[in-house]
């Protein structure tokens, strides 16, 4: 016998598929049951497909009725939108060139002005680049008393822009591009409302006459100038051209008897309110355009005191007394 050591065997190789039989060893090979699984695989396939294609389908369809719904309702006043809305942005940038001092044409007339209300706009100098940024500087809301303190009625220009907007081929580009069924008729719903509701309005005010236009020429308007520009919206031309600097107005102190009085103002309540700019401004456009200016000499006279009867009494109590015997 040997005295060495038997040898240690190798370890068995491990199966890649622990627990299962090695696939080389198996006396048959599973079969795919194909006649089940092949409809199966095919609905889970066909099935989506032809839901998105009938469902694209349908989204098209109600695209191109809204398309053609849009341009049958609005073909007899969205050129006329169109064209009005063009004129006014175009004014309104021709009134942010250079001051060229005042002017009032001779055809112009207050009661032509005050006879309807006028379209009108307000925006800043610095807040317009181009006409892409116009309808933004047009449509903010800042606190304003011009038109109240000139008495003159008017309807926004912004208004104008905001209701008209489903008019423009943005509208209907915002149509085209409807990517479902639900925005579509989102969509619909959303231009028969303005159909309903707007296009009165937009017609009243595309016949307005005149366009009013205020340029504040500081960030805020009490901060300085404000030029005011009118337009006679038929042909377009400049019928007033006028600059307030808002600082023509004097506050006239009082005091009502019997309450206290208020404490002195300080240096930083001196600046000008809205109302006291705006209405200063009023002033200086109602000089250019030849009617008086608005002040104390506008407040009517007191109406004179009744005559008193020279033979009646000054009041009940000397009458009283006069009549009452002598002893009581």
């Amino acid at each position: 016998m040997s005295d060495q050591p038997a040898p240690i065997p190798d370890p068995p190789e491990e199966s890649p598929h622990r627990g299962l039989i090695p696939r080389e060893d198996l006396d048959f090979l599973p079969r795919v049951r194909w006649r089940f699984w092949g409809p199966v695989l095919a609905v889970l396939v066909l099935f989506p497909t032809i839901w998105l294609t009938l469902r694209h389908r349908e989204l098209v369809r109600l695209r191109d009725g809204l398309v053609h719904e849009h341009a049958a309702r609005t073909a007899d006043f969205a050129p006329a939108y169109r064209g009005g809305r063009e004129r006014v942005e175009g004014l309104i940038m021709l009134s942010l060139g250079a001051w060229e001092g005042d002017h009032r044409d001779p055809s112009l007339t207050w009661e032509a002005l005050a006879r309807e209300p006028v379209l009108y706009a307000r925006t800043r100098l610095g807040e317009i680049r181009d006409r892409a940024g116009l309808a933004a500087s047009v449509r903010h809301r800042y606190a304003d008393q011009l038109l109240a303190c000139m008495g003159l009625q008017f309807a926004w220009a912004r208004e104008l822009l905001d209701k008209g907007a489903f008019l423009l081929p943005p509208y209907v580009e915002e149509i085209r591009s409807a990517d479902t069924p639900e925005r579509v008729q989102a969509l619909r719903a959303d231009m028969r409302l303005r159909l309903r509701r707007d296009r009165e309005p937009i017609e009243r005010s595309l016949g307005l006459r005149y366009l009013l236009v205020a340029i504040d020429e500081a960030p805020l308007s009490i901060d300085g100038p404000t030029r005011v520009y009118v337009y006679d919206l038929r042909d377009g031309r400049q019928v007033l051209r006028a600059r307030g600097t808002g600082d023509g107005l004097v506050l006239v102190p009082f005091r009502i008897a019997g309450l206290p009085s208020p404490p002195p103002a300080s240096p930083r309540s001196r600046a000008p309110t809205v109302s006291q700019h705006d209405c200063a401004v009023a002033n200086d456009v109602r000089a250019v355009i030849g009617i008086p200016r608005l002040g104390m000499s506008s407040v009517p006279d007191p109406p004179p005191p009744a005559p008193a009867d020279a033979g009646a009494p000054a009041d009940a109590s000397a009458a009283d007394v006069t009549n009452r015997p002598l002893g009581t």
